[in-house]
């Protein structure tokens, strides 16, 4: 299973056996189980089901910081990113938005702290 490339905006972790927190946070749709893990940085949630032999992320993909603050907001489709993301600075201002066709980025805005757009996000 790969997160999309945006690894700022998505807050992207390397998904492992180990999961916690199972889907926590989000409404799976049917026919999906939830799944999720946890970091000391970020808490994540996620759907997943089988298809075509493999198990793949399908329906609603968020994160959450350590402070309980919304990361990402994002959906899969049977595998692939789709539709609008969305990410936050751990400080809970938005930082970027980035829209997804078949799993792959064809527009992305980022913002700093204050709401401008800017070329490259905060760290």
């Amino acid at each position: 299973m790969s997160k999309p490339a945006s690894v700022v905006i998505l807050c992207a972790l390397a998904v492992t056996a180990s999961t916690v927190s199972l889907g926590a946070g989000i409404a799976c749709p049917k026919g999906t189980s939830p799944n999720g893990e946890q970091t000391p940085d970020v808490n994540e949630a996620w759907c997943e089901v089988q298809w075509h032999g493999a198990t793949v992320m399908h329906g609603p993909y968020r994160s959450w910081w350590s402070n309980g603050k919304l990361g990402t907001y994002g959906q899969y489709v049977y595998g692939k990113a789709e539709g609008k993301w969305r990410g936050w600075y751990k400080t809970g201002e938005l930082q970027g938005e980035e829209w997804f066709e078949n799993g792959k980025s064809v527009k992305v805005i980022y913002y700093d702290k204050k709401g401008h757009v800017v070329s490259e996000p905060e760290t």
